[in-house]
Order: structure tokens, then C-alpha cells, then sequence
């Protein structure tokens, strides 16, 4: 399969990044883990380009849990062993105001409160995915979008209500 790799790159890209750093809540991961699609897409291209979309948001996501889940058992292993240094915390850039950083971590918090499959569906509802995207990504059929989408939205608006009420 003949696949041009620079058209693909600049009309997924962005929004690949933007649902990762989203997804994940750390920028230098998004990146990290979108370079990741883009390269085993050279190096390994699906069989077909008809989910071309859903099959690099897949691998990146994949790509994003599989090194969340690595940094954790890292951490423990650093909790277990005192004698090592700990991890450094992401950096957080000066021009943040405090109310938004307030809302990004209420945000975060909810999202980190999801079902991994309702935060996914979520996000990609939001970078415009069809529901049939959606469900080719995450292998469940399309009928079930909506009802996972709708469960995770109640789930959010009940935790982000009481954030939003204190921040007025």
C-alpha cells in the first residue's frame, strides 16, 4: 500500500495531539505518543486506509495507557526502594492563571474517574469522530457509542457541578 505520510500527518496531527494531551492530561506524553502513531504507521501501515483516522488515534491511545501504566509501576517501585529519588512532577508554565488551572484540574479529576472506554469515547466524540470511528477504535459496536457517551457525560456533569458552583 503506497500511503503519503506527510498528507496524513498534517491533517491528523493536530488533532491528534490536542485529544491526547486531553486523554492524558500531559503534553510531552500527547507528543510523545503521537509520534509513536505517525511512526509505526511508516514502518507498519494498516492493511487498508478506510479507518486511517481511528487506526492512529488507536495506536497513540494504546501508545499513551501502555506508558501511563509503566510510569505507575515505576512509581511504586520507587515508593518500595525510599532511597531513590522520586519523580519529577510535570512542570507547569508561569502564564497559567489559577482559575484555569482550577478547572483544567477539576477537568482532569473527572475524566481520571471515567471508565477508560467512556473517557475514551468521550474525547473522541469531541476531536469529531463518528460514532462509527468511535466504535471501529474501540471495538464495540455503534449503538453502544451513544449509550457509553451518555453515561460518562452523567458522570461528569455530576462531578464537575459542585466545581462549578465554587468557582463562580
Amino acid at each position: 500500500m503506497n500511503i503519503d505520510l506527510a498528507a496524513i500527518f498534517d491533517a491528523h496531527h493536530a488533532g491528534l495531539y490536542r485529544y491526547l494531551v486531553r486523554l492524558v492530561g500531559d503534553p510531552d506524553l500527547a507528543a510523545d505518543a503521537a509520534q509513536e502513531a505517525f511512526l509505526r504507521l511508516s514502518q507498519r501501515p494498516p492493511h487498508t486506509t478506510q479507518n486511517l483516522r481511528a487506526w492512529l488515534y488507536t495506536v497513540a491511545t494504546n501508545y499513551a495507557f501502555d506508558t501511563i501504566k509503566v510510569a505507575r509501576r515505576r512509581a511504586e517501585i520507587l515508593q518500595e526502594t525510599p532511597d531513590q529519588a522520586p519523580l519529577a512532577a510535570p512542570a507547569v508554565t508561569p502564564d497559567v492563571s489559577l482559575e484555569r488551572q482550577e478547572r483544567c484540574q477539576a477537568v482532569r479529576i473527572a475524566l481520571d474517574g471515567l471508565r477508560e472506554k467512556e473517557r475514551t469515547t468521550l474525547l473522541m466524540r469531541a476531536e469529531g469522530f463518528s460514532y462509527r470511528e468511535i466504535a471501529a477504535a474501540l471495538d464495540i459496536s455503534s449503538n453502544s457509542v451513544g449509550v457509553v457517551a451518555a453515561r460518562a457525560l452523567r458522570k461528569l456533569a455530576g462531578v464537575l457541578q459542585p466545581y462549578e458552583v465554587s468557582l463562580r
